[in-house]
């Protein structure tokens, strides 16, 4: 009697081998191969989608962890998107890492991401990636010096790694407020023929001239400022909207963060005041209002490590005039809440590859990001237009 096969052993086995060599190895056919990954609900992907990231902090480490987490397919919660395209979050596969702390360079990927302040969620292979050093410029700050202890080495050449790695696209994950660094990597994707992923609030995806240079280099451009899953931006935005489907009159709001770790560091020091603007016009800019709405991180607090409080007060009126206040408290994990918007940004990007899209790409930015490049959009309407530019049909 044949011995029965395990999926998830199979998938998992799959995802490094060939057909031929995984129908050796449990001895079946190339049909029964077929019929398990139908059975999965998984699709053939043309290949892997070769990932670099600069910046292997807490986001970085959700995204890794997350990749590893899912690849046996038995548990899809928290992926906004199990299947997007044909690709599953572990045809993800990170190729290089750079980064500028002294406890992350030279060491396997695989270790260096747990240098974080992010649980520990599962064991991670060795990944043979070594996070390299890159570009220091202003990455670090006096005020995030210690937390981050810059290594006394200089830059590898980046442009060369990213083509010795054959990464296709290039994620910048760096602290908010460091535009020097964020763009000296612009332009190292450039020329390394990459496309760019920009998680920060730096203008990258919404600057003309550097949307311009991607179109001409025939490669993606994605961003800015990436949004959570389920954060306060996102929340603020739907209950506003749904408010006022139900005619009551917004009188003021607000949505304040506190949180630790050294992002958020790094915003109360540097990048406040356009994080604020920035979350608060993605807020306002989808509601036909003229109402003070504020948004933004409000304080650090170092014990709160990864963790996020989001504050929101919402004051309107309704029928006769009646007051209607919501007062509402969001605690979330700063690295996760933004791996499943990741994974289906990364994913998106490759597809514009497949499709030769070039320059900045509305459709994915305003479905992953606070600062697109022609403004915010409902979540219904982003979701849409990410949806119809996967099966190529343009707006």
């Amino acid at each position: 009697m044949p011995t029965k096969i395990n999926d998830d052993e199979l998938l998992r086995y799959l995802e490094d081998h060939t057909y031929d060599e995984t129908m050796e190895h449990f001895g079946i056919s190339r049909m029964t191969i077929a019929r398990i990954r139908k059975r999965n609900k998984i699709k053939f992907s043309p290949n892997k989608i070769k990932l670099a990231i600069v910046g292997i902090g807490n986001a970085a480490s959700a995204l890794i962890q997350g990749i590893e987490y899912y690849k046996a397919r038995g548990n899809n919660i928290g992926l906004l998107h199990p299947i997007l395209a044909g690709y599953h979050i572990s045809d993800i596969e990170i190729v290089a890492a750079y980064d500028i702390s002294e406890k992350k360079v030279g060491k396997d990927l695989s270790e260096a991401v747990f240098e974080n302040e992010l649980a520990h969620y599962i064991d991670l292979p060795k990944m043979n990636v070594v996070v390299e050093m890159g570009e220091l410029l202003d990455g670090v700050i006096d005020q995030t010096r210690k937390i981050i202890k810059p290594a006394s080495l200089n830059s590898v050449d980046i442009v060369n790694s990213l083509k010795k790695s054959e990464a296709e696209i290039l994620l910048c994950l760096l602290p908010s407020g460091a535009d020097k660094a964020v763009n000296f990597y612009v332009q190292k994707a450039l020329d390394a023929g990459c496309a760019f992923i920009n998680g920060t609030p730096s203008s990258i995806a919404t600057n003309k001239t550097l949307a311009r240079k991607f179109y001409n280099k025939g490669l993606p451009l994605i961003g800015d400022d990436l949004q959570d899953q389920f954060g306060a931006t996102i929340v603020h935005k739907l209950i506003l909207q749904q408010m006022i489907r139900q005619g009551i009159d917004i009188k003021e709001s607000y949505a304040l963060d506190v949180g630790g770790g050294a992002e958020s560091l790094n915003t109360i020091h540097r990048s406040r005041e356009i994080k604020r603007e920035i979350k608060s016009e993605t807020v306002s800019s989808s509601l036909n209002i003229n109402t003070p709405i504020v948004a933004g991180t409000s304080d650090y607090v170092p014990h709160l490590k990864n963790g996020r409080n989001s504050m929101l007060w919402i004051v309107g009126r309704g029928f006769l005039g009646n007051e209607v206040i919501l007062d509402i408290k969001i605690q979330s994990q700063d690295g996760p809440n933004g791996g499943s918007v990741l994974a289906d940004v990364i994913r998106a990007t490759k597809i514009a590859l497949l499709q030769g899209e070039a320059g900045a790409i509305n459709e994915i930015s305003c479905y992953g990001f606070k600062h697109p490049p022609h403004g915010t959009e409902t979540p219904e309407i982003a979701l849409k237009m990410l949806a119809d530019f996967v099966l190529g049909r343009k707006q």
